[in-house]
Parts: C-alpha cells; sequence; structure tokens
C-alpha cells in the first residue's frame, strides 16, 4: 500500500491515467448521445490529458509535477468535456498547496480544489454529467480521509472509484438525454478512465488498458476490415529511462513477454525502450521503477490518423519555436528602425471548418482563422497561437461551436491582450456576426453588436446519422439524413434534400427575407444551386442563395433571417 505519493508515483497516476484514457477513448466516444458525427468527448479529453502530461515526466518534485499538468491541460483544453478536466486537474494542482509527497489527506484536498474550480467554469452547471461524478468522488475522499486520516492513497482511490462508479451509473437517471439513449455521460467516463489507469499506474500494476462502461451501445458493431485488424500489440510505444544503476538485462528480460518487436537499448543510466504492445500502460508503470521517463510517443497502429501521447510533431515544433525565437532576435535591430505603424482598434479570430467558409471569413475582414469544428475541436493553446498573430490592439474571437465556445474562454483568459469571446454557436452566427465588425471599435463593443447581429438568424444543419438511435422524440436509423435546428433533431428524412425541404419551413418568422444555404463535402455546386432552385420556386418572396462552404460533416449549414 502506498501511504505516501513521492514524485514518481504521482508522476506514474498521471501517466497511467492518460494512458488509459487514451486507450478507451473510443468506447468513451460511443457514449456520445447524438446519433452524428461530431465532436467526441474522449478523443477531446484524451488530447486534453496528452497535452497536460507531455512535461509530467521530466520533472523532480511534486509542486513541479502540478504546475506542468495544469499548464499543459489548460493550453491543450478541447471540447467543453477538456476545459472542465483542465479546470479540474488546474485546482488539483493549487490545492496540493506546495505539499513534497502525497498523502491521502492531501490529494483529497487537492481534489476538492478541482471540483470547485470545475464547477465554476461552468455558467450554468448541469447534474448527471463529470461535474456530479468528480465531485460525489470529491466528497467520498473527505469523508474517507476524516475517518481514516492516515490511510493509503491507494486505499483512498479505491474509494473514490467506489463511489464514481456508483455516480457514473446513476447520471443515467439524472439526464433524460441519456435515459433515452440507454447509456451513462461520457465525460464522467472518462473521468473515470484516468483514476482506473492512475490507480494501477500508482501500484505499478500490469493491467489490460480497458474500461467497462455502462448502456446499450454496441461499441464494436460492424467494425470496417483493414489489414491492421488481427494486431494484438498494436500500440507502438517508445521512451527513455533516466536513472541510476539500472539493470538492462533484467528489464529487457522482463518486458520480453509484455509485447512483440522489442529494442532495448543503454547503459545503467539511460535506456531506450522501443516495443508494440497491447497494454502500454503496463509497460509505462514498470519502468517508471527504473527513473524518469522522457520522449515519451505512444502510437495506435489500428488508427488512421496517428494520435500520440508525445508526438514528433510536437518535438518538431519545439524546435521550429527555438529557431524562430533566434531569428526573431537577428531581426530586432531591423524592426527598431522601420516606421512605427499603427495597429487597428480590434481584430477578429474565427473558427472555421473548410475551404468555402475560410474565404468567406476571410473577405470579411477575419484577421485569424483556426482550423477546427463539430468533428475536430480546436485546443485554447490553437486559439491563443490565432490570438497571438492578429495585428490589432484587442481581439474578439468567433468560436463558431457550442463544444469551442469554453476552450475560447480559457485562451481568452491566458491572453496578453484585451480579447472578448462572441459567444456564436454556429458557423451561420458568425457569418452573421461579421456583418457589424467595426476595426475601429473595441473588443467590448464589437462583441455587443455582433452578438445582436447573430441573435436574429436561425440556424439549422442537415447531417447523416451514425448509427440507430432514438433522440429528440425521432426513431433513428443508420445513414438517415437529420435537420437539427437550434440543437434539436427536428427533421429525419432518407434524402439530403428532402431534409432541408422539410427543415426550411420550421425557420421561417415573421420577418424572413433570405435563406442562407452552404454546401459542404459530398455536394456539388450544380446539386446545390437547384436545391436553391427549388426552394425560391416553393418561396417566391424569399430570396435564396446557395454559397460552396467546403465543411465535412455537415452536408448543409442553413441559415434564415
Amino acid at each position: 500500500m502506498n501511504s505516501f505519493l513521492k514524485v514518481k508515483e504521482f508522476a506514474a497516476f498521471f501517466i497511467g491515467g492518460a494512458a488509459n484514457l487514451t486507450a478507451n477513448k473510443e468506447k468513451i466516444n460511443a457514449l456520445n448521445v447524438f446519433p452524428v458525427p461530431d465532436g467526441d468527448t474522449g478523443t477531446n479529453m484524451g488530447l486534453t490529458m496528452t497535452s497536460a502530461v507531455r512535461d509530467v515526466p521530466a520533472q523532480t518534485t511534486v509542486v513541479d509535477v502540478a504546475k506542468v499538468l495544469a499548464h499543459g491541460a489548460l493550453l491543450g483544453a478541447r471540447g467543453n468535456s477538456g476545459v472542465i478536466l483542465s479546470q479540474i486537474l488546474r485546482g488539483f494542482s493549487q490545492g496540493l498547496d506546495g505539499a513534497e509527497q502525497v498523502s491521502a489527506a492531501d490529494f483529497a484536498r487537492a481534489m476538492q480544489k478541482g471540483v470547485e474550480l470545475a464547477y465554476k467554469s461552468v455558467m450554468r452547471p448541469v447534474e448527471g454529467t463529470i461535474l456530479t461524478v468528480a465531485r460525489k468522488m470529491s466528497e467520498a475522499a473527505d469523508k474517507a480521509v476524516a475517518d481514516t486520516p492516515e490511510m493509503a492513497v491507494d486505499a483512498l482511490l479505491e474509494v473514490m472509484l467506489a463511489e464514481g462508479h456508483v455516480a457514473l451509473a446513476n447520471t443515467t437517471n439524472q439526464l433524460q438525454a441519456l435515459k433515452q439513449a440507454g447509456v451513462v455521460d461520457s465525460g464522467a467516463s472518462g473521468l473515470i478512465a484516468i483514476f482506473e489507469g492512475g490507480l494501477r499506474g500508482v501500484r505499478g500494476e500490469e493491467f489490460e488498458v480497458e474500461l467497462a462502461v455502462g448502456g446499450k451501445v454496441d461499441f464494436m458493431a460492424q467494425p470496417e476490415e483493414d489489414d491492421t485488424a488481427d494486431l494484438v500489440n498494436h500500440y507502438c510505444t517508445e521512451f527513455f529511462i533516466h536513472g541510476q544503476n539500472i539493470d538492462v538485462d533484467a528489464y529487457r528480460a522482463h518486458l520480453q513477454d509484455m509485447g512483440e518487436s522489442q529494442v532495448i537499448v543503454g547503459n545503467e543510466s539511460v535506456v531506450k525502450t522501443h516495443i508494440h504492445t497491447a497494454n502500454p500502460g503496463a509497460v509505462l508503470s514498470y519502468a517508471l521503477q527504473f527513473g524518469s521517463l522522457h520522449d515519451l510517443k505512444i502510437d495506435n497502429m489500428k488508427d488512421q490518423h496517428r494520435e500520440t501521447l508525445f508526438t514528433e510533431d510536437e518535438h518538431n515544433a519545439a524546435q521550429l519555436d527555438e529557431i524562430l525565437a533566434g531569428a526573431a532576435e537577428a531581426v530586432t535591430e531591423v524592426l527598431a528602425d522601420m516606421p512605427t505603424v499603427e495597429l487597428p482598434c480590434c481584430g477578429v479570430v474565427a473558427v472555421s471548418s473548410g475551404e468555402g467558409l475560410d474565404q468567406i471569413f476571410t473577405e470579411m475582414g477575419v484577421a485569424a482563422l483556426v482550423s477546427g469544428g463539430q468533428s475536430m475541436n480546436p485546443s485554447a493553446e490553437d486559439i491563443l497561437r490565432a490570438i497571438k498573430s492578429v495585428p490589432a490592439e484587442q481581439v474578439v474571437i468567433l468560436p463558431n461551436n457550442s463544444n469551442i465556445v469554453m476552450a475560447a474562454n480559457q485562451a481568452c483568459q491566458l491572453a496578453e491582450k484585451p480579447v472578448v469571446v462572441v459567444p456564436s454557436k454556429h458557423i451561420t452566427q458568425g457569418i452573421a456576426a461579421m456583418m457589424d465588425f467595426d476595426a475601429d471599435a473595441t473588443a467590448e463593443e464589437n462583441a455587443e453588436a455582433m452578438t445582436e447581429a447573430f441573435s436574429v438568424v436561425r440556424n439549422a444543419q442537415v447531417t447523416y446519422a451514425v448509427r440507430d438511435s432514438s433522440a429528440d422524440g425521432q426513431d433513428i436509423h443508420e445513414g438517415d439524413i437529420l435537420g437539427i435546428l437550434d440543437g434539436t433533431i427536428s427533421v429525419v428524412q432518407p434524402t439530403i434534400n428532402e431534409a432541408v425541404l422539410a427543415l426550411a419551413p420550421l425557420m421561417f418568422g415573421e420577418d424572413t427575407s433570405l435563406i442562407t444555404l452552404l454546401y459542404g463535402e459530398g455536394v456539388t455546386a450544380d446539386e446545390a444551386e437547384a436545391l436553391a432552385a427549388e426552394l425560391a420556386e416553393i418561396y417566391p418572396d424569399y430570396e435564396v442563395e446557395a454559397q460552396f462552404g467546403g465543411q465535412a460533416v455537415y452536408h448543409y449549414l442553413m441559415a434564415v433571417e
């Protein structure tokens, strides 16, 4: 039993949690209630946790681990679930209060602070979510250390997980959407995955990175066939161990049964490991017994897209930052001699998700674009980088997606210049907002005017169902075309055009005069123009426009004003 967590065990908790969360992200994604190809909780939380633990292995004190963990999570936060997770980790760091090692009481106090900040980060907290499960786990921790002040940390984690599983199962009863879909909350499931992996990491256990999730969803229904389907050891895991008196032969022998394609070289102070394994968390937990871990990288060889705990791209980006910093110093004298250019008062950062949409925003005066949308939410760091690039004294941000607003707010708080978030939740709202942007006005003045501008626009999306489901009173089958109005699935039709034609009249108001169709990938210009002509014929009193958006996921983005 671990009475205290020293720096190695403390780091192992978060590394094990990140590994377990990453390994189970697709199962967590499958818990999303809406049957559409939308932004995924497991992916967002996994990438947030990846950013959080990136610099953890190199730290030598508990305080330093907590600081880099919080900072990495703040910058890497993606989606609402990722932002809430980052606030839990930020509060956790603050709650440790300079501890040199972590006792059960320290852990409980830190968790309590994490829950407190997480609740404060949400304007209207909803119970039956990650917030509820985190709070229940925190309350269980407080009670446990009050009853047994000297209890071991891993015993405390067991208590917290037991209460967490009960609270997770109850989320189905707390939210109607979860009950209707027969699933538990996805964000709460991600939190449980972190603690399960963390507990095993603390104990140095070899573990199968699996998460038992509740609900009726068939996570593995009809998997696509590919040439990696038979892979068992499908996590390519690489890292360095820095330590003292490392028994390389004993270490190598132990790893023989943990995977294949092992390449383990080094000496008593530095060992490089490469292994293909089914259980990267087990490998990492074992390796931590020999020293600190550096330059970690975990690739899922079954993934079409390479998503790693520590990527070569990040390493290259760090090197690029150093090169750019040197270049900046080299041109400082030249820039000092150049005439001063007066900056505009305000500029705009907009999140965009397609070639056509990028062009529309650029032509309307957006200074910096952030790639992202419903299918891939940008991080707070992505948005912060765009803010820094805007040549203006102040900035407004158009997140253009409900799942990006919180990350935009987080970036706003990290910025070094005045920044205000215009809470646009749809691309069409962002376009309407740009109609009232004034570069000579302040960010606050623009935010007020731009918010008012998009408030008169009704917004809808046409997409497809990725699985059978029941949502918003609709019986939905995989492949159905869905019309989503104001966040509600209002139309279910067999074809794209039928969905648009059924959706349009639901959007009309007394002052409606313009219908805009932004067509995405998979829709041709001829198809969009023909549909626009059909709408114009049916509704001759309205002007109908069709423009190329190029967005993924949505066949059409619709606006009526």
